[in-house]
């Protein structure tokens, strides 16, 4: 794999904060966290260019190659 391009770096990022969102709601004992989470979720989804309603659904998708992301899908 060649470098991790900044969509790639991102799209770990989201997918790491998606994780911990997930995990902290499950626990139910972080609610500070789990506010500081979801919030750092929307900015970085906003910035990537998903859509309101799939930041608010979570639907987050993107077409790869290999270990790359080629790009996000907006639909």
């Amino acid at each position: 794999m060649g470098k991790p391009t900044t969509l790639d770096t991102q799209w770990q990022r989201l997918m790491a904060l998606c994780a911990s969102e997930t995990r902290f709601k499950a626990e139910g004992n972080h609610p500070r966290l789990l506010k500081l989470v979801q919030s750092d979720i929307d900015l970085l989804a906003r910035e990537m260019g998903f859509t309101e309603r799939l930041i608010v659904t979570r639907d987050f998708r993107a077409e790869r190659d290999g270990e790359h992301i080629l790009r996000i899908v907006k639909e």
